[in-house]
């Protein structure tokens, strides 16, 4: 069995590749739960000004706006076939799942 890591984002831990490499060069891997892609939907972000940040800074921040519309979409999921359907309700993560997700980024200080 392969190491799994752990979405930033939603907490997700089924992605195949670290989220980043050195000096946050992103593995270009999309999240099957929030589609969020590392390397590209941090740097790209333009919902705030990245003049002045760090590279840590604008990859926290994107993650944090990712994780927002993710849960103000209700937890709507990028790849619902990666998902069992007791995990799931229609194209939705369950709600609990989605709690426990996101608690695993609090534990895991991502």
């Amino acid at each position: 069995m392969c190491a799994r890591y752990t979405c930033p984002v939603c907490g997700y831990d089924g992605l195949e590749e670290p989220t980043y490499y050195e000096n946050f060069a992103g593995s270009n891997e999309i999240c099957a739960c929030c589609g969020f892609e590392f390397g590209v939907d941090d740097f790209d972000c333009d919902t705030f000004e990245h003049e002045g940040l760090t590279e840590r800074e604008i990859v926290e921040e994107s993650h944090r706006i990712w994780r927002e519309k993710w849960i103000n979409d209700h937890f709507e999921l990028f790849d619902v076939s990666a998902f069992p359907k007791e995990k799931k309700n229609g194209r939705f993560l369950k709600e609990a799942g989605a709690i426990k997700q996101l608690n695993r980024i609090k534990k895991e200080g991502l």
